[in-house]
Order: C-alpha cells, then sequence, then structure tokens
C-alpha cells in the first residue's frame, strides 16, 4: 500500500493546509495562526482535531525557543497554551514542567510533570525531571531513585551529567547531584519532529524503522490517533495484520470520527479474510467522508466481484 498522503488533512481545509505548509518551513507562529482558524472552522470534525494537534505542536517550538532565549515567562505562556490545547501530549507537560523550574515555580513545575508521567509512566526524561524536583524538595533517595529509573528506561540520557550525579550522590553530596541531574537534557521528545522523521522513513520504504519510531511516539502522545494510524501503516506494509487492526482501532477510540481509520481498518480486515468486518469498516468511512477514496474503491471493488 503507497504511502497516505491524506494522514495530513490536504484538500480538505484551505488553513490547515496552509499551516502544515509554515509549519514544514518553521514559521510556527505564522503556523499556529492558520491551525486556530481551521480548529475553529474547519467542516470536517477530523480535520479540526489535526489542526489542534498541530497548533499544539506550533505552540511548543515557540515555547522551546522562548525557553532557550531565556524569556520563561514568554514561554510559559506558550507551553500552558499548548497543553490546554492538547492536554494529552506527554512532551508538553514536560517542557511545560522545565520552564516553571526555570521561573522556580517547584510546586507547578512537580504537578506539570506528574502530568506528563500520568500519560506515560515510562518517559525517561520526565522521571528525570521528576527526580530533580524531588531532590530539590529535600527528598534526595525518592528524587534519585526516579532519576535513575528515568536513565534505565531512556539510555539516550546516561551521559556525562548522569555518570558525575550519580559519583556526587553516591558521595553524599546531594547539591552537586541535583546540579548535574539538572543538566541532563531531554532527547527526542518533540511530537511533530518524530513525525516527520517516520514519514521520512516510511517514504523511503524502511517500514520496520519507522513502525518503531511511531510506537515510540504513541507511548508520548496516546492520545494523538494520527500517530496510531501511522504505525498502523506501517504494521500493514509489514503484513503484520493484527498489530495494524489494533493500532487503527486504538486511533478510532482517540478520534471515533476518523475517516482514515475505518477505512485503513477495512483494509486490514479484509487483507485478514474478514468480507463482513471489512465492508462495515467502509461503509462507516463513507457515512463520514463520502469522498474518501480508499473505501470508495474498496466498495467498487466488492461489487466488481
Amino acid at each position: 500500500m503507497a504511502f497516505v498522503s491524506k494522514w495530513f488533512g490536504f484538500g480538505h481545509d484551505a488553513a490547515f493546509d496552509d499551516g502544515v505548509r509554515a509549519f514544514e518551513r518553521g514559521e510556527f507562529e505564522e503556523a499556529a495562526g492558520f491551525f486556530r482558524s481551521s480548529a475553529m472552522g474547519a467542516a470536517d470534525r477530523s480535520i479540526r482535531d489535526r489542526a489542534k494537534s498541530y497548533l499544539a505542536g506550533s505552540l511548543g517550538r515557540l515555547a522551546r525557543r522562548m525557553f532557550e532565549a531565556r524569556d520563561f515567562d514568554s514561554a510559559h505562556r506558550l507551553a500552558a497554551e499548548a497543553t490546554e490545547t492538547r492536554p494529552g501530549f506527554a512532551d508538553l507537560w514536560l517542557l511545560r514542567s522545565r520552564i516553571e523550574k526555570a521561573l522556580g515555580r517547584w510546586d507547578e513545575a512537580r504537578q506539570s510533570v506528574e502530568q506528563a508521567l500520568s500519560i506515560n509512566p515510562e518517559y525517561g526524561a520526565a522521571l528525570v525531571l521528576r527526580g530533580v524536583i524531588l531532590m530539590h524538595a529535600a527528598e534526595p533517595q525518592l528524587g534519585f531513585l526516579s532519576v535513575e529509573e528515568g536513565v534505565r528506561i531512556d539510555h539516550r540520557l546516561a551521559g556525562k551529567e548522569w555518570v558525575d550525579g550519580e559519583r556526587a550522590f553516591r558521595e553524599g553530596d546531594y547539591a552537586a547531584a541535583e546540579s548535574a541531574f539538572a543538566q541532563i537534557e531531554p532527547r527526542g521528545s518533540d511530537i511533530h519532529q518524530l513525525l516527520s522523521e517516520g514519514d521520512a522513513l516510511a517514504k523511503k520504504g524502511d517500514w520496520q524503522a519507522a513502525a518503531e519510531l511511531f510506537q515510540a511516539v504513541s507511548w508520548i502522545a496516546p492520545s494523538y490517533a494520527d500517530v496510531h494510524i501511522r504505525f498502523g501503516q506501517a504494521q500493514l506494509e509489514l503484513d503484520n495484520l493484527d498489530g495494524a487492526k489494533k493500532a487503527f482501532q486504538t486511533a478510532i477510540a482517540a478520534n471515533p470520527d476518523y475517516a482514515e481509520a475505518y477505512a485503513l481498518m477495512g483494509v486490514a480486515s479484509r487483507r485478514m479474510g474478514d468480507e463482513e468486518a471489512a465492508m462495515s469498516a467502509f461503509r462507516r468511512t463513507l457515512e463520514i467522508d463520502p469522498q474518501h477514496p480508499i473505501a470508495s474503491q474498496e466498495v467498487l471493488y466488492r461489487r466488481k466481484v
């Protein structure tokens, strides 16, 4: 099956299309304006939902820029809007927590990082930050255990800062340990950046690597239906039909009116030999989007045979 460009919603809402183009150019403020318009005005609910996800991603990118420029107040305003727009994105809560920590709002930072961990309990970078916050709150033992667990889960975090911090902790220098752990930087947690990398792998036909990356993103943003669609598409390409079907079911649970998820569920069901389930999925697709290309072609195929 060819790479499905309809994942991105092109051709259905001009504001969404313009927003994606601006996002890909790195013009996130402009992109946010288009996505706000699309989230409020698109006729298709699934497009509005995707626009909200991209709006949150645009705001998150802007918040990171402000954070790196040490404009923490602006960064916090943007991160707060991002988490309100998409409260199910763990990476945005982690970013918000980092900003609140920089502002000295330790209680808020702890609440935000706990939100990230409620979404993904195995989010290594969030466990590290929670550990730093606990150590700052005079809970060094609990803090160290959280940092240690985060590094164990995500080996990318086990750099010099971890080694120096662990040594300081073992020597009883908790202040030095906290300082070292605070320098551990979360890497590879930006949802849209990871999705772009996965899309590039898929377009090259490296479906195994794409599947692994999409699955990793699904742990960060379990309520983001597009991630599960991508993961399911990769599973289809790898001929893992059970895995594909489960991914599409998860996408439907996240967004019950997502035509693309039903269409691909129908494709998976047909390839599994369950024609009744396939036709049910295609009919549901056409109820949501009467012009859907996959469902229309598959229903026509059924009539011909």
